[in-house]
C-alpha cells in the first residue's frame, strides 16, 4: 500500500470539490470587479449618472461579499479534509509500522518513525489543504486576468507575454535547486531528533561522567547541518519571490508608460489602463501563489517519498495463509534443529543450534556477551525468522502456527522492562484484558511485587509514568513478569529480566515459578550462574555456538567456559 491522495480524499469527496467549487466562485468575483470599476470610470463618471455608479459599487459590494463568504466556507472545508486524511494517514501509517517484524524495524531509528509519522505527514496534510484552497482560484485567475488584459489590448498584453517565458526558467532553476535539499533535511531532522532522544534518555549518564559540553558539541554539529540545508533551502526559496515580483513589476512599469501614451492619443480610456493595470497585478499574485505552491509540492514529494518507505516495507515475518492456531491444550515441548541466523546475512549470531526441551522444563541459557543468547530466544515468538534450521513446538514448526495464537501460546520478559503510562491495573492487562482481579493478585504474589503495590496508596490503580519511571528497575522488572504471568503463557522466557533484583528476591521469584506455573516450559537467560544452577538443563553458549549443556554439576566439569564464569562469580 502506499500513499495515494485519490485514496484517501474518497472519504472526503464532497469536501474537494466544494472547495475549489467556491474558491472558482470566489475568483470569478475578484475576475470582474476591475471590469466593473472601468465600466464606472469611463462611463457612469463622464455621463454623471448616480444611478449607474450607485448600482454597479453595489454590485462591487455584493460580489467581493460573496467572495469573502465563499473564502471562509472553502477554508473550513479544506481544513476538514486535510486534517482528516492527516489523521488517516497517521493512522495507517502506525498500523503499518505495528505490522512490521524487528528485522524492519532495525532499518530504521525511532526517532525516524517518529518523524515520518509526524512531520512528514503533516507537510502532505498542508499540500492537501493548499491545494484544495489554490487548485481553482490561482490558475483561473491567471488565465482570466490574461485573457482579459488581452481583451483590453492586445499590444500591452504582449509585453507582459514576453516575461511569461523568464518566469518560468525562473521556476525551472529553483526547483531543480532545492528538490534534493528536502529530502537532505529530512534525513538531517532525524539526526537532530535522535541525537536529543539520546542526550535526554541517557541524561544521568551525561551528568556521571561530567559529559555535557561533549554531548553539547555533538548535539551542535547535528543542529549545525540540518541549518545549513535549511538556509540554502530558504535562500533559494527567498530569491524565488522577489526575482518574480521584479520581473513582473518591471513589466508592470513598462504597461504604465505605454499605456499611458495610449491614453494621451485616444487609443485607451482610463477606465481601461486601470482596469488592465488590476489584471496585471492579479496576474502577478497569482504567479506569486503558483510560486509558493510549487515549493510546499517540492517538499510535499521528499515528505511523500518516506512515507511510501515504510508503507513499501514488507514484513519478513507473518503467518501463513492456512496458519494452523496454536491451542492451549498444546504440549510446550520445543526442539531446536539446526538452527542458525545472522543479522545481516554475512556472520551468523546463532549457528548450528540443536536441543530439545521438554514440556515442564526449566532451562537456563549463559554465556559472556555477544554469545547469542537473547538472539535464540527472540527466534521463539519469531521477533525474527531463522536463516536455517526450524524451530517446533508439539512436533510442528512454529512458522505453521498463526502469528498470534503462537505469541499468546509465548511470552518473553525482555532484558529492559517496558511499562506504559497508565496504572499497574492496565500495565498487567495488556497480555489479557479479560484477567480477573484474582489473576492479576496471583500474578502480583508469583512476581514478588504484591509487597510494594499493596504499600501504594491506591494500590493496583497506582499510576504508572512514561516508561514506568516512577519505579526502581527491580520493581519494573517484577512488573513485567506479572504481566507475561497474567497472559498465562504455555511457554515463558525471562531474558536476563532479574538482573536488577537482589539475591534473595531472585530466588524467592525462581521458587513461585516453580511452585506455581509446573506445567510451564520456563527458560531463563542469565549472567548469574546462581540464577540458573537448579534448571533441569543449561545451555552454554559462546560466539553463537553451544558449548556445553547438562546440569550445574555436570557443567563445572565438562565446560570450561561455564566453570570460568562460576568460579568469576563465586570466588
Amino acid at each position: 500500500m502506499k500513499f495515494k491522495f485519490a485514496h484517501y480524499l474518497k472519504r472526503y469527496k464532497w469536501q474537494t470539490i466544494l472547495g475549489p467549487a467556491l474558491k472558482f466562485l470566489e475568483a470569478v468575483t475578484d475576475l470582474v470587479t476591475p471590469f466593473l470599476v472601468a465600466l464606472i470610470l469611463d462611463k457612469g463618471i463622464p455621463a454623471g449618472d448616480t444611478n449607474y455608479i450607485i448600482w454597479l459599487s453595489v454590485a462591487i459590494i455584493v460580489m467581493n461579499g460573496a467572495g469573502f463568504a465563499f473564502a471562509i466556507v472553502c477554508q473550513k472545508l479544506s481544513a476538514k479534509a486535510a486534517f482528516g486524511v492527516g489523521r488517516d494517514l497517521r493512522r495507517d501509517l502506525y498500523s503499518k509500522i505495528t505490522t512490521l517484524s524487528s528485522k524492519e524495524m532495525d532499518m530504521y531509528t525511532t526517532m525516524s518513525m517518529t518523524n515520518r509519522a509526524v512531520n512528514d505527514v503533516s507537510q502532505i496534510q498542508n499540500a492537501i489543504g493548499t491545494t484544495i484552497r489554490n487548485v481553482a482560484r490561482a490558475p483561473f485567475l491567471l488565465v482570466g486576468s490574461t485573457i482579459m488584459a488581452i481583451l483590453i489590448n492586445l499590444k500591452l498584453s504582449l509585453i507582459f507575454l514576453i516575461v511569461i517565458p523568464l518566469i518560468l526558467l525562473l521556476f525551472f532553476i529553483i526547483m531543480k535547486k532545492t528538490n534534493p535539499l528536502f529530502t537532505s533535511a529530512k534525513q538531517n531532522l532525524d539526526n537532530v531528533s535522535n541525537v536529543t532522544r539520546e542526550n535526554l534518555s541517557g541524561n544521568r549518564v551525561v551528568r556521571a561522567f561530567n559529559k555535557q559540553q561533549y554531548e553539547i558539541e555533538r548535539f551542535d554539529n547535528a543542529n549545525d547541518k540540518y541549518t545549513k540545508v535549511n538556509l540554502k533551502i530558504g535562500t533559494y526559496s527567498s530569491l524565488l519571490q522577489p526575482i518574480l515580483a521584479l520581473i513582473v513589476n518591471l513589466a508592470i512599469i513598462i504597461v504604465v508608460w505605454v499605456g499611458g501614451i495610449q491614453v494621451n492619443i485616444g487609443g485607451l480610456t482610463q477606465g481601461q489602463i486601470i482596469s488592465f493595470i488590476n489584471y496585471l497585478t492579479q496576474i502577478s499574485s497569482s504567479l506569486i501563489k503558483i510560486a509558493r505552491i510549487s515549493i510546499i509540492y517540492v517538499r510535499t514529494g521528499a515528505s511523500i517519498k518516506r512515507v511510501n518507505e515504510i508503507f513499501d516495507l514488507e514484513s519478513t515475518v507473518v503467518s501463513k495463509q492456512n496458519a494452523v492456531v496454536l491451542q492451549r491444550e498444546v504440549q510446550p515441548q520445543i526442539q531446536f534443529k539446526n538452527v542458525s541466523f545472522s543479522y545481516n546475512g554475512i556472520k551468523n549470531a546463532i549457528k548450528d543450534f540443536s536441543i530439545d526441551i521438554m514440556a515442564g522444563e526449566t532451562v537456563g541459557v549463559i554465556g559472556g556477551t555477544g554469545s547469542g543468547k537473547s538472539t535464540l530466544v527472540n527466534l521463539l515468538p519469531r521477533f525474527y525468522d531463522v536463516s536455517k534450521g526450524e524451530i517446533l513446538i508439539d512436533g510442528k514448526n512454529i512458522e505453521d502456527y498463526d502469528l498470534k495464537s503462537l505469541r499468546e501460546f509465548v511470552s518473553i520478559v525482555p532484558q529492559n522492562p517496558t511499562l506504559f503510562s497508565g496504572t499497574i491495573e492496565s500495565n498487567l492487562k495488556f497480555g489479557n484484558q479479560n484477567a480477573t482481579q484474582e489473576d492479576l493478585t496471583k500474578a502480583l504474589i508469583i512476581s514478588q511485587s504484591y509487597g510494594f503495590v499493596s504499600e501504594k496508596p491506591n494500590g493496583i490503580k497506582s499510576n504508572v509514568e512514561r516508561g514506568g519511571r516512577n519505579f526502581s528497575g527491580g520493581q519494573r522488572q517484577r512488573l513485567t513478569i506479572a504481566r507475561a504471568i497474567v497472559g498465562e503463557p504455555k511457554i515463558l522466557i525471562l531474558d536476563d529480566s532479574s538482573s536488577a533484583l537482589d539475591f534473595q528476591t531472585d530466588f524467592e521469584l525462581r521458587k513461585a515459578l516453580k511452585n506455581t506455573l509446573k506445567s510451564t516450559t520456563k527458560i531463563y537467560v542469565s549472567q548469574r550462574t546462581n540464577s540458573i544452577k537448579s534448571a533441569d538443563k543449561i545451555i552454554v553458549l559462546d560466539n553463537g555456538s553451544v558449548v556445553g549443556i547438562g546440569k550445574h554439576e555436570e557443567l563445572l566439569k565438562t565446560c570450561e567456559v561455564y566453570k570460568e564464569i562460576y568460579d568469576s562469580q563465586n570466588k
